[in-house]
């Protein structure tokens, strides 16, 4: 039961490719996500693309926007926007966004803060918009504030060609160091921040699981077993194994299981970030 639920739940949230947070992997992210204002701002409902790579991301969105008039039906708006990633702590990326749209016919521009939560290997993120905008109207210009509130699934770019990278990386590996000169790093030290990289990842990932579980499971513990990794070009696997233990809260029944797989990774400046998992046996 335990195999059937929380760990095949964790397994096949770390099995989607992912990207980690933007503004650490050099490899571009592709982003789809819908939005709201949610009152702050005319747009109801929004549907939202882009693209990102290192700190800087582009994004295109049409949305319905509601004329708020009695008697007047609502509109489609759509536009785009810039944003520039300022800062990362934990899970968090706080970032500054500028746009333009067209609502109801007139042009706006605003401009603002946002804040982007997302775990490594988990391609699923939420982020949080405020700033100011401006409408430009045939009589006088209007200044009002602007909310958005949505939710993004991201893939790397490096996933979209699949399992031929991923087996590249091992296949491709001539036991040399593909670090950028100026880091100074030999193949050994390359490939050790390569294995670090990927149990940094998967602890995050396991740890988020349980902290979603904790109504059906308690007392959870778990370690992460990360092998040799196999280093390419721009590219890297590392294999190993998570351990899982937990006390099931209905019944009290002590449960557990090992399972092992393969987290994938990309190169991200000098280090590595991790772009995905595949249990053993996919």
């Amino acid at each position: 039961m335990f195999k059937r639920t929380w760990l095949t739940a964790t397994a096949a949230a770390l099995s989607l490719s992912a990207a980690t947070l933007p503004g650490t992997a050099s490899a571009a992210d592709v982003t789809l996500g819908l939005n709201s204002s949610l009152g702050l701002g005319c747009q109801v409902a929004g549907v939202r693309a882009g693209v990102r790579s290192d700190r800087v991301g582009l994004y295109g969105q049409v949305s319905y926007c509601t004329s708020n008039l009695e008697g007047e039906p609502g509109s489609v708006a759509g536009g785009g926007g810039v944003t520039v990633d300022l800062f990362s702590a934990s899970d968090v990326t706080a970032y500054a966004l500028l746009g333009a749209s067209i609502e109801g016919g007139d042009p706006v521009a605003y401009a603002g803060l946002g804040a982007r939560y997302g775990l490594a290997l988990v391609p699923v993120e939420a982020y949080l918009e405020a700033g100011v905008q401006r409408t430009f109207t045939a009589l006088a210009p209007i200044t009002a504030p602007r909310f958005a509130l949505g939710i993004n699934y991201r893939v790397n770019v490096a996933n979209f060609e699949g399992g031929l990278q991923r087996q590249g990386a091992a296949a491709g590996s001539d036991g040399t160091s593909s670090a950028p000169a100026a880091c100074n790093l030999t193949s050994d030290q390359d490939a050790a921040n390569a294995q670090a990289a990927a149990q940094s990842a998967a602890q995050r990932a396991v740890a988020a699981a349980a902290r979603s579980y904790s109504a059906v499971y308690s007392n959870v513990s778990y370690s992460v077993s990360a092998g040799e990794a196999s280093v390419g070009s721009n590219t890297a696997t590392v294999s190993g194994s998570i351990t899982l233990n937990a006390t099931r809260n209905s019944d009290g029944q002590a449960v557990g299981g090992t399972y092992s797989g393969t987290v994938n990774l990309v190169r991200s400046g000098c280090g590595w970030s991790a772009a995905g998992y595949t249990r053993s046996g996919e």
